[in-house]
């Protein structure tokens, strides 16, 4: 089945090869396979290639050349794109415009954003981590040497004994040892004392005397310690820890590209919504000013009627100010988050977005978007590495039940000359050889402090398994929650763009009857500002359609963990400094 593949796949990705492919965790690779089964079960008996529908609209039965003013009248394709005048900036004069394309926005967010910079980090942290703990098993080097000189009485026996001791010497010890990956340790070390005794009364031979001794040893665990699972359990967690620290910064970055993608979509939706402000604010001057001429010549609009087309005017110019700082602190927000040095937050540089929305159909298999899914969020790697680490513990907490059981093996061979080169060249084929094997044994009465943490990351690896069920939900219950807003938000786009369509059909034939009426009323230009504002707002409502499904989809590829695939990002790991 696919699921049992993709639960395989899943745990070889996690780096869980070890702990959890040794026998006494087969029902945990089997309750991880079983979990991914169960969630996959119905889309994989259903199999369809999906496309998000369109809602039925009431068709207008206009013709095509009227339908085609209308879009060229309203609608994004009429004001997406084209320059705006925008009020001064906080400097006191005009912005300087920057327009800018999604794809500049993602790569530059995805090199120069504070917080990728900071996540960065985290790997190269987790990479010197992981060679600490390696390095403890390196090769190390000792030494040490002390000088001595003895000079006293001694107690006498017979009054023709002399009573003064007079020794020079001193000691030089030198020596390599290694931890094994058998959980002991090997030692060789080489000790050299010189003694160079003047007492009186005392002929010593040799004198000075040159001792030299090599010590072989070898100390070793044979229960509680033993073996590889207990010796490389630090490195093995130190790994695991350095790939979590990876997952962990592909899912920052995964959160930066979405990030970047919504927030250009709102910049896009603000620029055209100031757009729709200013038009509306055109036309509804244009109606005031002819009221007041109105007012002047036919003297058949009263005050009352012309205060309403001033409230009007002005009630849009307000819209226009709040549009205009909309679009500004979008522009702001998206400059945080790419930080592109020569678009600094100080600055008064204003975005303006230099690509439209897309408006085609995403195809989709559910069966793909989920088992995408799986295999990519970084989430779902992190909590195999989490069962993979709790394997791990669960290993060295039993291995610590067991009794301390150490052996130590040890052959010294000496030599003792006057010269210490004599004494090196001799100790190889030295008679004196000594030889020591002993063992040690502990176990505490009870063991309590080893059975309870037994018990401890028996049940801690318990928590690591539901936490990874617990993950998986969440990922489908995310991605399925953004494929479903994917195609509500495609089907809002035809339903606004027939509510746009018919509300420009409207002003449209007001304003052809407009060519033909000679005696304008004012009933008649507040139907006219009434229908502005109804065409208006049914723009209005197309355009964050269509940024909305724009964002939709960023969103989706986020859930999915395919933000980087999507926008050709090569995801590496960034070296140490």
């Amino acid at each position: 089945m696919l699921g049992f593949g993709l639960g395989c796949g899943l745990v070889l990705l996690a780096g869980c090869a070890g702990p959890l492919h040794d026998g006494d965790n087969g029902e945990l690779r089997r309750s991880i396979l079983r979990s991914i089964d169960r969630e996959l079960a119905e889309a994989e008996r259903v199999r369809p290639l999906s496309k998000p529908v369109s809602v039925q609209v009431e068709p207008l039965g206009l013709p095509e050349g009227i339908l085609a003013q209308l879009e060229r009248d309203s609608g994004p394709g009429s004001y997406l794109g084209e320059p705006l005048t925008i009020s001064v900036s906080l400097l006191g004069q005009a912005h300087r415009v920057e327009r800018l394309s999604l794809q500049r926005a993602v790569l530059t967010g995805t090199s120069n954003s504070l917080s990728l910079q900071f996540a960065r980090l985290v790997p190269a942290i987790g990479e010197a981590n992981r060679v600490t703990t390696e390095a403890a098993f390196d090769w190390t080097l000792f030494g040490s040497t002390t000088l001595t000189k003895t000079d006293r009485q001694l107690q006498r026996t017979s009054r023709f004994q002399q009573s003064l001791q007079e020794q020079t010497g001193g000691t030089v010890a030198a020596g390599a040892r290694q931890r094994l990956v058998s959980g002991g340790q090997v030692t060789a070390q080489m000790d050299l004392q010189r003694t160079d005794d003047d007492s009186q009364g005392i002929t010593a031979i040799p004198n000075p005397a040159n001792q030299l001794t090599g010590t072989l040893q070898l100390d070793q665990p044979l229960m509680r310690g033993f073996g590889s699972d207990a010796a490389l359990a630090e490195v093995r967690l130190a790994a695991s820890a350095e790939r979590d620290g990876i997952q962990q910064l592909k899912a920052t970055v995964i959160q930066q590209v979405t990030q970047t993608e919504v927030l250009y979509w709102q910049l896009v939706r603000a620029h055209g919504e100031l757009a729709i402000a200013r038009r509306l604010l055109e036309r509804g001057e244009e109606v005031r000013d002819t009221l007041r001429r109105r007012q002047r010549s036919a003297m058949d609009v009263r005050a009352s009627q012309f205060s309403d087309a001033v409230a009007t005017v002005e009630s849009r110019r307000a819209e226009v100010i709040r549009a205009e700082n909309a679009l500004r602190t979008a522009s702001d927000q998206l400059k945080q988050l790419i930080n592109d040095p020569e678009l600094t937050v100080g600055s008064e540089v204003l975005l303006v977005p230099g690509d439209r929305p897309v408006t085609e159909a995403l195809s989709f298999s559910l069966l793909d978007v989920l088992s995408t899914t799986l295999s990519r969020r970084p989430e779902v790697q992190r909590a195999l590495l989490a069962i993979s680490d709790a394997a791990v513990r669960q290993q060295l907490a039993d291995n610590a039940r067991l009794p301390q059981l150490d052996l130590r093996l040890q052959v010294q061979l000496s030599e003792l000359r006057d010269n210490v080169d004599v004494a090196l060249n001799e100790l190889i084929k030295s008679n004196f050889v000594n030889y020591l094997a002993g063992f040690s044994f502990e176990q505490p009465i009870g063991n309590r402090a080893g059975e309870a943490g037994y018990r401890g990351r028996v049940l801690e690896a318990q928590q690591a398994r539901i936490t990874y069920r617990d993950v998986v939900q969440r990922v489908l219950l995310d991605v399925k929650g953004q494929l479903r807003s994917v195609t509500s938000s495609y089907a809002l786009i035809e339903q606004a763009r027939a509510s746009r369509l018919a509300s420009a059909e409207n002003l449209r034939t007001l304003e052809v009857e407009e060519k033909t009426i000679q005696n304008l009323t004012p009933e008649f230009l507040d139907l006219k500002l009434r229908r502005q504002q109804a065409l208006a707002s049914a723009e209005a409502q197309e355009l964050a359609a269509l940024t909305e499904y724009n964002a939709s989809i960023a969103r989706l590829h986020g859930a999915m963990g395919t933000a980087l695939e999507r926008n050709r990002i090569k995801f590496e790991v960034p070296e140490g400094p």
